[in-house]
């Protein structure tokens, strides 16, 4: 009567190739992580940009002042007067929080290391970041 089993040799063997599959995939998966948080602030971005230029075309055509000092009312609560959907302000630093520094400062986190400052010029409605940083030119473009 013979049994069925796997010899020694071909648990090694199968077990070899999982590891070889895991040493290429795992690196992968980590920069595959990263251009999505990128991609995610890119959005948040031009979402904030998109709603600038709505709310200073709205005031445009119902010829009000376009003045905006702020673009927010709370400090929890981010961009909620050009928002649908403002984004909530975080103290933490950890990759995709938004944190308001100051009236017209924000800073988002890239990375739980690396960070982002936008600011808002009430004057032309820009919300831009400083373009000597790598990050971003990513990021405007």
């Amino acid at each position: 009567m013979s049994k069925k089993s796997f010899s020694l040799i071909e648990i090694i063997f199968v077990i070899s190739i999982a590891v070889i599959i895991a040493m290429v995939a795992i690196p992968k998966l980590g920069s595959s992580l990263d251009k999505a948080n990128m991609v995610k602030i890119k959005s948040d971005v031009a979402l904030i940009r998109d709603g600038l230029s709505q709310y200073e075309d709205k005031m445009i055509l119902s010829n009000e002042s376009t003045a905006l000092d702020s673009l927010e009312d709370s400090e929890d609560i981010l961009f909620d007067k050009i928002l649908q959907y403002p984004i909530v302000s975080s103290t933490e630093q950890k990759s995709l929080s938004w944190s308001k520094l100051s009236n017209s400062s924000y800073q988002v986190w890239i990375t739980s290391s690396e960070s982002l400052i936008f600011n808002y010029n009430k004057d032309d409605f820009t919300f831009d970041c400083n373009f000597d940083d790598n990050y971003c030119e990513e990021l405007t473009q």
